[in-house]
């Protein structure tokens, strides 16, 4: 992987993680506002939310071990020039 690939890959990873943050906010969002007046459809709804918060979750896990990965081979290319 090449320098520019690194770079690349730092940048996946950030986006990957905002991504995921987003995602989590917004599920985090719906279930506070669920409306408790038609319990079926609330209960529905904040399932659909909670599965969409986990996704983001994940987003942000995966992405994180992009930019850890990438962080480790700067430190690899690092050590082999010095």
């Amino acid at each position: 992987m090449g320098v520019g690939g690194i770079g690349g890959a730092f940048s996946a990873g950030l986006a990957g993680i905002q991504k995921g943050q987003e995602q989590i906010n917004q599920g985090a969002q719906e279930v506070a506002s669920a409306n408790t007046q038609r319990p079926v459809q609330a209960s529905q709804d904040i399932a659909k939310s909670l599965t969409e918060e986990k996704q983001g979750q994940r987003q942000v896990e995966a992405s994180a071990k992009v930019v850890d990965a990438a962080n480790q081979t700067v430190g690899s290319l690092v050590d082999i020039t010095v």
